[in-house]
């Protein structure tokens, strides 16, 4: 059989038309992938949130494969932002599982948006996977950018150990064990990094007064003095466990000062009584 030979004209044509074919198919796909970004913004403003997410992820890939970088962060930003949002509502409605899903994903999208770490850390503390749920909160603690978030994570962990010290101390006829409770529950806060405030003092102070160590019960209610922020009101358990500090060390001038800076609020009748007894 003979075989026929393209002559070189026909062969240029016929590269130039694959390379156009190529060419046109790379501006398809180009094309594709913005419109789908589109399809997401418009899914989202819809309040469509999950089919915007999906979107959104669908785009961010589309966009590696072109090589937009721009388009990729965006899509990824906002699928970040989605995962957020789908992570509350369940949280909300105590589908821990579910919202810890949502968070790790938002977190693997877009790592620098932090509210998935936030999230990530309660969810898991809910779920019982307390250290791991600790661990996730400091990395947004240590994490840039975005305070507020990081705040809230450092609120977070400190009322996970003043919950348990707390309900320690708060206990009636609280003894000694109670206070040691409370006491290694506020040591393992040390462990985070995070400086005492004046709760943590407060609870100290508790703490030390329960296991009768006046002095150590009395030197923690200054600390926790020196650094609260609040109100009177706010500060009346302070001064109040102050005061019984002083009586036990005898000190009655002391701690009648001390008991009528705590006579506000719900100390108020029950310093007013201690001073008339003092």
């Amino acid at each position: 059989m003979k075989r026929t030979r393209m002559k070189p004209a026909s062969l240029v044509l016929l590269l130039v038309a694959l390379a156009f074919t190529a060419f046109s198919a790379e501006q398809a796909s180009a094309q594709e992938y913005k419109e789908t970004y589109n399809a997401a913004l418009e899914a989202a403003k819809a309040k469509d949130f999950a089919g915007a997410l999906e979107l959104f992820k669908e785009a961010a890939i589309g966009a590696d494969n072109a090589e937009d970088s721009d388009i990729a962060r965006r899509a990824r930003y906002v699928a970040a932002q989605l995962e957020n949002r789908l992570g509350n509502a369940a949280y909300k409605a105590e589908q821990y599982d579910v919202a810890l899903a949502h968070y790790s994903s938002g977190s693997d999208l877009y790592a620098e948006f932090i509210k998935n770490g936030y999230g990530e850390g309660q969810a898991l503390i809910k779920i019982g996977r307390i250290d791991d749920g600790l661990a996730e909160l400091v990395k947004v603690v240590k994490a840039p950018g975005d305070r507020k978030t990081s705040l809230a994570a450092e609120t977070a962990i400190r009322q996970h150990f003043y919950f348990q010290a707390s309900s320690a101390v708060s206990k009636s006829n609280a003894i000694s064990r109670d206070a040691d409770r409370a006491i290694t529950a506020l040591n393992q806060l040390t462990q985070y990094e995070l400086a005492p405030d004046a709760d943590f003092h407060y609870y100290m102070a508790e703490a030390h007064r329960i296991k009768g160590d006046a002095e150590t019960s009395l030197s923690s209610a200054d600390e926790a003095l020196g650094l609260h922020q609040g109100t009177r009101t706010d500060k009346a358990k302070i001064w109040y466990v102050k005061a019984q500090a002083h009586v036990a060390l005898r000190q009655t001038d002391a701690a009648k000062e001390a008991f009528t800076n705590a006579a506000v609020g719900a100390y108020k009748q029950s310093a007013e009584d201690w001073i008339s007894r003092l």
